[in-house]
């Protein structure tokens, strides 16, 4: 029985985390009768071939969770093992596509309690989010993990870490019915509440502001992507199951909205995280803070040779290149005898998928010897030749 077991239960081959699960001191703090604790030690159970502890773990999760799918397939397995009727290995990656959606899963799950976040570090995107932006969304779409970042005293707290689903053929969405995840830094526009909303996207959706200007730029096509739910009769989906939303359980979703702030809550959609110290993001932060603050106040001179050699050669807004932009600043510029910019509620986040963008929003207060005005502004600033410049600019409504 036990050489027919070890070779016949399905899950048996999950060697993508080589059973490294089975040392406590890797995993995260996750609450014991918690779904993927108990999977986790259903797993435990499995690895050290006590069926019976096995089959009481998984009973607990199924009765916990009767729709978490993954979970009632590990427990069918262990029935069939117990029985001497699971003949068949699947190995670690079957060739059944719904058997292997079933086994990535599971892996990237249990990779969650093998792969800690560094601790003491945070994902390099986080510059400074929005004044009144307590919460930051960073997705790692291979790991199909979703992290709460949120600011206590000044400084970055994990205070979550959560399985997602993304589209179906990965990252790097760019058109319309790809079945990808965009890359990039999105709020969220609106929310949808369980009463308007399909039972598929479970029980709130909350659109993200796909496309947005920089993926406009880059010719992206696409829309409709949002971070909801799983179906109401479905726990989880397997990482790569949506059109190209991200999706959580039901249960984490519904914990974590009431930390979302329409507008204000950066949702950051990564490919990977590459972590580091706070000192390193909060030297850039400085950096990049000081490039802004020079702009305003070379545009304040009225020299518009010291302003413009901020922008890139590369700058477009619309189909205004740097040229055309010269050309309409320097004819503004001409007829005003006095120019004050100042601004305010910066905030600052590098853009996943592109090197060294920085996507830059805050209000702008202009007044000047014949117009004055308040209006909220967004751009992005690439690090180029040692230096940032402005590669796009445009206004996002008005300020407050």
């Amino acid at each position: 029985m036990r050489r027919s077991f070890r070779r016949s239960l399905f899950f048996s081959g999950l060697c993508c985390v080589s059973w490294v699960l089975a040392s406590d001191q890797n995993r995260v703090t996750v609450a014991s009768d918690s779904p993927e604790s108990l999977l986790v030690r259903t797993l435990d159970a499995i690895r050290a071939e006590r069926l019976d502890l096995a089959l009481e773990r998984s009973d607990s999760l199924v009765t916990r969770q009767p729709n978490f799918r993954l979970a009632q397939l590990v427990r069918g397995d262990i029935l069939l093992a117990q029985n001497g009727r699971l003949e068949k290995f699947a190995g670690p990656r079957s060739k059944d596509p719904k058997a292997r959606a079933m086994q990535d899963e599971a892996r990237v799950r249990l990779g969650r309690y093998v792969q800690t976040p560094p601790k003491d570090m945070i994902p390099r995107f986080l510059l400074q989010p929005p004044r009144d932006a307590s919460t930051v969304l960073v997705v790692d779409a291979r790991a199909s993990r979703l992290f709460v970042f949120r600011q206590k005293d000044g400084k970055w707290s994990l205070e979550g870490d959560h399985y997602v689903s993304i589209g179906l053929n990965g990252p790097l969405k760019s058109n319309e019915g790809d079945q990808r995840t965009p890359l990039g830094v999105y709020s969220m526009v609106s929310r949808i509440e369980k009463e308007k909303l399909d039972a598929y996207y479970g029980n709130v959706a909350y659109p993200l502001d796909y496309p947005n200007d920089w993926d406009k730029r880059k010719g992206r096509k696409g829309h409709g992507i949002w971070v909801h739910g799983t179906p109401r009769d479905t726990y989880s989906r397997p990482p790569r199951a949506s059109n190209g939303c991200v999706v959580l359980p039901n249960d984490d979703i519904d914990t974590l909205q009431k930390w979302f702030q329409l507008g204000r809550t950066p949702v950051i959609l990564a490919d990977t995280i590459d972590w580091v110290d706070p000192s390193q993001a909060d030297s850039m932060r400085q950096i990049l803070a000081g490039a802004i603050q020079k702009w305003t106040e070379d545009w304040s001179s009225n020299d518009m040779d010291r302003y413009l050699s901020h922008y890139s050669d590369d700058f477009k807004m619309g189909e205004q290149d740097l040229e055309g932009w010269e050309r309409d600043k320097r004819r503004v510029a001409a007829a005003k005898s006095w120019v004050k910019v100042s601004t305010s509620d910066l905030s600052m986040l590098l853009v996943p998928g592109e090197q060294d963008l920085a996507v830059v929003e805050f209000e702008q207060d202009y007044r000047s010897s014949n117009l004055s005005n308040l209006m909220r502004k967004r751009q992005y600033w690439r690090f180029e030749d040692g230096a940032w410049k402005i590669v796009y600019e445009g206004s996002i409504g008005k300020a407050g």
